[in-house]
């Protein structure tokens, strides 16, 4: 795939991650309507979830039919060497109860390389976008992640799921107190990461996640002159990984405490 095609899968996402967002946002304005699933611990699903999924799914098939597609409620569409990676809703618990903190997450990966990602938050309208090489925008801004070097006034975002023991997780929080370090659990990984591109935090820890949560937000993370993992790695775009990203001042001391 040459740079125009990436370019123009670019300019249709935009397109695609507004009107999607349109849709998730019409739903979380009367959520109470919606019927609530459990997937797992702590792990939920909604009419919103489906239907902006089908949104996205749809569109894309019909532009670039030729392309796979890995999506969190639906699965893997395709197998070719460009994936896009979807979240239809990130942050369902948050949306569920109200909270305005989820976004819509789009990613696209050709030959095991992340050539964009799309974060939408619906609630602040603030679209951020990374393209591989050329920056991390958000509403045309250029970002750049936060410039603090003091361990005492940064503030860490931390994710969890219970895929996972909660002992490290909690062990991780106990070392970042002991350092005066303030942390946060947000509870939208995909957008937590695109706050991390925009200053707004120092870092982003999640001991696994998958694929949709954090391609795009690593990128945004790396493109506003930020350090990440290798998520790729060991087959992490179906298994998933850890996450890691960290501003460059307090990159040493993020690693030390999260064992990175």
């Amino acid at each position: 795939m040459n740079e125009r095609d990436v370019d123009a899968r670019l300019g249709a996402a935009v397109e695609i991650i507004r009107d999607a967002g349109a849709l998730a946002l019409d739903y979380f304005r009367d959520r109470d309507a919606l019927v609530i699933e459990e997937k797992g611990v702590q792990d939920l699903v909604s009419r919103a979830d489906r239907e902006t999924e089908d949104l996205i799914l749809s569109r894309l098939k019909a532009a670039f039919p030729e392309d796979a597609i890995l999506a969190e409620e639906t699965g893997a569409h395709g197998d070719t060497s460009a994936v896009w990676v979807i979240d239809p809703i990130d942050g369902t618990d948050n949306y569920l109860r109200g909270n305005p903190y989820w976004c819509v997450a789009i990613a696209l990966v050709v030959d095991g390389i992340v050539e964009f990602g799309l974060t939408l938050d619906p609630n602040t309208d603030e679209l951020y976008l990374a393209r591989r090489g050329e920056g991390a925008w958000c509403n045309h801004r250029r970002l750049h992640v936060s410039r603090t070097k003091t361990v005492e006034r940064s503030k860490i975002l931390l994710g969890f799921s219970y895929r996972c023991p909660h002992e490290p997780h909690a062990a991780l929080v106990g070392r970042l107190l002991a350092r005066r370090c303030e942390y946060a659990r947000l509870g939208a990984g995909a957008l937590s990461l695109a706050h991390v591109a925009a200053g707004r935090f120092e870092g982003y820890v999640e001991l696994h996640m998958n694929a949709w949560d954090a391609l795009g937000g690593l990128l945004l993370v790396a493109e506003a002159g930020g350090v990440v993992n290798d998520f790729l790695a060991d087959d992490g775009l179906r298994r998933g990984n850890l996450v890691y990203a960290a501003a460059p001042g307090i990159d040493g001391f993020l690693r030390e405490v999260a064992g990175c």
